[in-house]
């Protein structure tokens, strides 16, 4: 039996090993199997479609979760056809806010998906533990799932029947398909119910999918779908978030799509005052009955969030609050609320200098975001020190500070005092740094930059190895161009210690490749002209005769 393995951007067929552990589970009969490459070791959820196993991957000693369509669906054609799309299509993204798939085929009459294992807890667990989430988290985890949502909108991707899908639609998010880590990094899950944007399926006709709780009006009709029903059921979630409930609350299913249906619900300050406007006005125009009234696009929610977050971080300070037009109906009650509740900060605040001289650390969290977009906008104009002095302010998570904020904000520190400024010792232990609390390709990337130019070039070898191999994403966007340069600088490094080591002919042989492997990748056949296609081509010539004359 064969089955498709996830390998890079590609599936490749492979055999499959079938044999089952000797002493399976009698109260379940999966526990202890092997499943493509993976042990089930234990059940941790059972959908109304498929079965969720923590497993061990004991080819590549690594912690899975292994998903399994119920084996009395398999022969249900549209369940199936809906399982399978979900592996295909998920297997082919990669990005840092979802969760990653590895590989998926079918064993002795189970079609399984084996996925990235992460620790933490779903959403749904972490908003019954903390029943009311702090406003600044709930932004932070808002501009994750957005994040999250508007990469899988707008991905293009080749299906496996040959046609391009332009962007796929959740239809299903909910706090149960949220992972929140330790770390407080988001990860969508769980793209079972997922459709094409641009691609009409028989499959399924007429049959409403997702979970009706968290359904937009449109989803309860039947009707035609776009991003802003995903936007919707968002809105759900934020709500949720914010008062610990959920908006359309019913004893019974009727009555729960009659209140979906005409949105009526109980605002959000009602159940929560010391939630800002700006923040329930964001999330009532995600939750618009009419789907035209609804942001658009992800960069509408984007900026709204943008507004929430320096609305928020802003009240403890008396500074002036920029408020959108959609927001000035509440603007005289929101100035004498703001006006109050800075008086009593500042009061609060001159106590606390009073007794001591520590500096009291203000909305960090929500302070990140400007602090980036800082940052970026000055790298835009070339301002490399005032780029560096932004990125610097942000605060890391034990101060406050949003993991993938900061991650990103050393990542691009670094890489300008590489590129921009050749302080490649100071980069160097921001790096290192970093390595010991994050896993990004792009540390080991940049890391691999820093020791090439320190004259470090195993140790560069060995970081630009790890960046290649690497089967997570990354904050930064890890594109041709980012792999074309690790790949050069990679061949740079075996060269270099070629050069070094000059009897050493195991090097040479794995320079040579090196560069056959840039210049395949770079087409440099095509692009000869570059300088480092020249380079690359006329070093693999030069380095091919020396290993023909010995």
């Amino acid at each position: 039996m064969t089955g498709n393995t996830y390998s890079g951007d590609e599936y490749t067929s492979g055999p499959i090993d079938m044999e089952t552990v000797s002493m399976p589970n009698p109260a379940d009969p999966f526990i202890g199997k092997v499943i493509g490459n993976c042990e089930l070791l234990e059940k941790l959820n059972e959908g109304g479609t498929s079965l969720i196993y923590r497993a061990h991957n004991t080819r590549f000693d690594l912690d899975r979760v292994v998903k399994i369509l119920k084996p009395s669906l398999i022969d249900e054609e549209d369940f199936y056809v809906r399982f399978k799309q979900e592996a295909q299509l998920i297997a082919r993204f990669d990005h840092p806010n979802i969760l990653r798939v590895f590989d998926t085929g079918q064993v002795g009459g189970y079609f399984y998906i084996e996925m990235e294992h992460i620790e933490g807890v779903t959403l749904r667990e972490y908003i019954q533990t903390n029943t009311k989430i702090n406003e600044r988290e709930l932004l932070s985890i808002a501009t994750q799932l957005l994040s999250a949502l508007d990469y899988a909108h707008s991905v293009r991707i080749q299906a496996p029947g040959g046609n391009e899908i332009q962007g796929i639609l959740h239809r299903d998010i909910k706090p149960e398909n949220i992972m929140i880590t330790p770390g407080k990094l988001v990860k969508l899950m769980d793209f079972g119910a997922a459709k094409p944007l641009n691609i009409t399926s028989n499959t399924m006709q007429g049959m409403i999918v997702g979970t009706f709780h968290y359904m937009s009006p449109e989803q309860l009709s039947g009707m035609p779908l776009d991003v802003r029903s995903d936007f919707f059921s968002m809105g759900i979630v934020l709500y949720e978030m914010a008062t610990g409930q959920r908006p359309f609350a019913a004893e019974n299913l009727t009555e729960l799509i009659e209140k979906i249906k005409t949105c009526k619900y109980q605002r959000i300050r009602q159940l929560r005052p010391s939630i800002s406007p700006l923040t329930e006005e964001m999330i009532d125009r995600l939750l618009s009955r009419d789907p035209k009234y609804r942001p658009a696009n992800a960069s509408e929610i984007s900026d709204l969030l943008q507004h929430c977050i320096h609305s928020y971080s802003t009240w403890g300070s008396g500074k002036k609050v920029i408020v959108p037009y959609s927001i000035r109906r509440y603007y005289s009650l929101v100035a004498i609320i703001m006006s109050t509740i800075a008086i009593i900060f500042s009061t609060i605040s001159m106590y606390k200098s009073a007794k001591s001289d520590l500096p009291v650390p203000r909305f960090s969290e929500s302070a990140s975001l400007p602090l980036l977009e800082d940052g970026r906008l000055a790298e835009k104009k070339e301002q490399w020190t005032a780029a560096i002095n932004s990125y610097r302010m942000v605060p890391p998570l034990e101060k406050g500070g949003l993991a993938n904020e900061y991650l990103e904000a050393q990542l691009r520190m670094a890489a300008i005092m590489i590129k921009k400024q050749n302080q490649y010792t100071k980069a160097r232990k921001v790096l290192e740094t970093l390595r010991k609390q994050y896993s990004d390709p792009a540390i080991d990337a940049y890391l691999g930059r820093a020791y090439f130019h320190l004259g470090l070039f195993k140790e560069a070898q060995e970081r630009f190895e790890s960046a290649l191999k690497a089967n997570t994403g990354s904050v930064i966007a890890y594109t041709t161009d980012f792999k074309r340069e690790i790949l050069y600088y990679s061949a740079c490094a075996i060269d270099s210690r070629f050069i070094k080591e000059e009897q050493n002919q195991a090097l040479l042989v794995e320079a040579i490749k090196a560069w056959n492997f840039y210049i395949e990748f770079s087409k440099c056949d095509s692009r000869q002209s570059e300088t480092e296609c020249a380079l690359a081509i006329s070093r693999r010539d030069e380095l091919s005769k020396s290993i023909v004359s010995e």
